[in-house]
């Protein structure tokens, strides 16, 4: 309890309010125009719910959460998505398939063990989809899988050994963050919950038997956590049983205001990336048009980082100026 207790303090609600204390002490009141890429969108409508006045203009990319927020609710959007994003994957490098089905096979069949001491079970190998949604990850999980059979020329057969290169290439593609994945099934939870969260990500995977881990073609997972990875992960494993208090948990800090977002003054301007594996984009567009002075550009030409480029904020960049939005700045 006293772990949870504390996990709870790196949720939206905290975060923003250490922002609006340095805004306040260390930069004079000055207010802020922000950009939030991801997460970064979800707690700029904190932000806006809970502090507006700090604040001159918004912009997001790839990171509208659904108000009302619902864990569940974007995991049922999510794994159809990457259902089709592990088919692309395929369609792409069809030698794959045979590989991963081959590795699957390999781990359902005898223990493996990562460098690191961690288990690696066919579930750990199917999160190396969870950076499918990002550039150039395709190719990223092409290049593991290209090296995993330590004979032969790369083609997939049950009876091979793995390579210490794949071992050591997986394990850190899907090392675990200790303080992002405990807490990512939380960043929905705002305020006083009718029922908890339960394991959302592990309760819908349940409902797709496509993606059992004895299901041909394999298919991989994406950003998701899951119960075994607190009890498989020596890096998660001290978190088990705060998370075990925090799934029974229903009392969360508000972070997300519907009323005081409906009538924002605040402009804020959205890229929404339309084949968003992370972020439904539907759900995106839902929220935003319960959103006063919110203004969106959607567009299928890039995935979820597509920011790390030079067109995406340029063009939101301008979108704003044009209409006026950024007055106060210049």
């Amino acid at each position: 309890a006293e772990g949870a207790a504390f996990l709870k303090h790196f949720l939206a609600d905290s975060i923003i309010r250490d922002f609006e204390h340095l805004r306040r002490t260390e930069f004079r009141g000055a207010r802020w125009t922000t950009l939030g890429q991801s997460y970064g969108g979800f707690l700029t409508l904190t932000y806006l719910s809970l502090f507006p006045q700090g604040v001159v203009a918004s912009f997001t990319t790839g990171g509208i959460p659904h108000v009302p927020a619902d864990a569940t609710e974007v995991y049922r959007h999510t794994f159809p998505r990457m259902a089709r994003k592990t088919a692309q994957f395929y369609e792409r490098y069809p030698v794959d398939g045979d590989r991963a089905a081959a590795v699957a096979d390999i781990l359902a069949s005898r223990k493996v063990t990562l460098p690191n001491g961690d288990p690696l079970t066919v579930e750990r190998f199917q999160c190396l989809g969870s950076d499918f949604g990002m550039k150039p990850s395709f190719e990223r999980v092409h290049w593991i899988l290209d090296q995993a059979f330590l004979d032969g020329d790369g083609s997939a057969a049950a009876d091979a050994t793995l390579s210490d290169e794949f071992l050591w290439s997986v394990m850190d593609a899907t090392a675990s963050r200790p303080l992002y994945w405990p807490l990512q099934e939380f960043i929905y939870a705002n305020g006083e919950l009718g029922e908890p969260i339960r394991w959302a990500a592990q309760r819908v995977r349940d409902e797709h038997p496509e993606f059992d881990a004895a299901h041909r073609p394999l298919n991989f997972t994406g950003e998701a956590m899951f119960p075994w990875m607190f009890e498989q992960e020596g890096a998660l494993r001290p978190f088990k049983p705060a998370m075990d208090a925090l799934m029974e948990d229903t009392r969360f800090g508000r972070i997300y205001d519907a009323e005081q977002l409906a009538r924002n003054e605040v402009p804020l301007q959205a890229a929404v990336y339309y084949d968003d594996m992370y972020v439904d984009s539907g759900l995106q567009l839902d929220t935003l048009s319960r959103i006063g002075r919110s203004h969106y550009w959607t567009t299928n030409e890039f995935e979820h980082d597509g920011v790390h480029g030079s067109v995406v904020f340029r063009h939101l960049f301008d979108e704003a100026l044009n209409r006026g939005d950024l007055e106060e700045l210049f």
